[in-house]
């Protein structure tokens, strides 16, 4: 979850912020009613009300909302902003949106449920035929040798102090991540390889493809991905490497092994992303084919499933045949659940907790807490954030 300062540091990317604020305004109608998904504490709500809207509903999961009222009073807009603090899938409103606004991307479109929250806003809170900012994404890769970061911080902890760790290296190999990667890491220019229009996306699992004739001799460390926004009204920015737009960076995609090349070498790839229980799973695979050489040979088959399933339980846990049982805190657990009523107070439930379960509450405080750390989830679960 976003902290305070995440939401300032996305502000403060300039080229960002003039590109979403200059789309708002082309395409935002007097009187419109728009949608804010993933809000924060409002700031482009703002804009939209500035911009004519007649009223905005802003919703997120982060508590930081909580801040949104006081910085729409402090803008002359309080009143024609309504901020949300629940999930996405529990909001209703009284009229449909005319234009929906959403920007839940990191280096790529994909993760913590993005397409799914996109969707959903879309069909149910967006009138037919609203405006969506963004309209559609393009996705961009590009082979690369490894960021600078990459081998500072992740390279160099191989053999410190003799320490054996391929078994945490193997993890890393096979995960994507975010870095910021410079125009000289890439070794050809960037491919399209897959685009998202969110008017009419309907699907979480995607892929696509990509092709490239080396332009110089090298060797291949992994993919740099990036997109391309077009968020209507003509505005559009790009998050290649070397862009103005700094605050998503890229992806890089590393390859257990480097591969070699030479100039005049194809190479092709193929990724794939779908969504597993809460998670990203990427799949990559690349072919490579020497400039006379007639047949192409399959260079790289990975996916980043081993980070997903570090601790090889989570997915047991979950499996329809499994047997949950209760330990002494998860019966402590049913006996506050039983009790909760609207009208005991967290001190009434603490209290005979404890008078239950001395074992497990050595002191007032240790119950007092447990009740109130599993009444704060109990509110978090009804939003949806949990």
């Amino acid at each position: 979850m976003y902290s305070l300062a995440d939401y300032l540091w996305m502000i403060a990317d300039g080229a960002r912020v003039s590109a979403y604020a200059q789309a708002l305004r082309a395409q935002l109608q007097p009187g419109a009613r728009v949608l804010e998904v993933g809000a924060g504490f409002g700031f482009f709500s703002v804009i939209a009300a500035q911009a004519g809207a007649s009223h905005v509903d802003a919703v997120d999961i982060n508590p930081v909302i909580h801040l949104g009222p006081k910085v729409a009073a402090a803008n002359g807009c309080a009143d024609r902003i309504t901020f949300h603090h629940l999930d996405l899938t529990l909001l209703t409103l009284e009229r449909p949106a005319d234009l929906l606004l959403v920007d839940l991307r990191g280096p790529t479109p994909f993760g913590r449920g993005a397409l799914d929250v996109i969707m959903n806003a879309r069909d149910r809170l967006l009138r037919t035929g609203g405006a969506v900012i963004a309209a559609r994404d393009t996705l961009f890769a590009a082979p690369c040798a490894a960021p600078p970061v990459v081998r500072r911080e992740v390279h160099a902890a191989h053999g410190q102090q003799g320490v054996v760790l391929d078994a945490v290296e193997r993890v890393m190999h096979d995960t994507p991540m975010r870095y910021s990667i410079m125009p000289g890491d890439l070794l050809a220019e960037g491919k399209p390889w897959l685009e998202i229009d969110y008017r009419t996306v309907d699907r979480t699992d995607l892929a696509g493809s990509a092709r490239w004739i080396c332009d110089r001799s090298g060797s291949i460390d992994g993919l740099a991905v990036w997109f391309e926004a077009d968020l209507g009204g003509g505005v559009t920015f790009s998050t290649a490497p070397g862009s103005t737009v700094v605050a998503y960076k890229q992806l890089f995609v590393p390859f257990r092994t480097p591969v070699a090349v030479s100039e005049g070498d194809a190479l092709r790839a193929r990724l794939a992303v779908r969504e597993v229980r809460g998670n990203t799973l990427w799949d990559w695979q690349v072919w490579l084919r020497g400039e006379h050489a007639t047949t192409e040979r399959h260079v790289v088959r990975q996916n980043s499933l081993a980070e997903i399933v570090i601790d090889p339980a989570a997915f047991g846990e979950s499996a329809s045949e499994v047997r949950p049982s209760l330990g002494r805190r998860g019966e402590a657990l049913r006996r506050l659940l039983d009790a909760i009523d609207g009208h005991r107070t967290i001190g009434v439930l603490a209290e005979a907790l404890r008078a239950d379960a001395p074992e497990l509450f050595a002191s007032e405080d240790a119950a007092r807490e447990f009740v109130a750390d599993w009444t704060h989830h109990l509110r978090r679960l009804e939003r949806g954030a949990e």
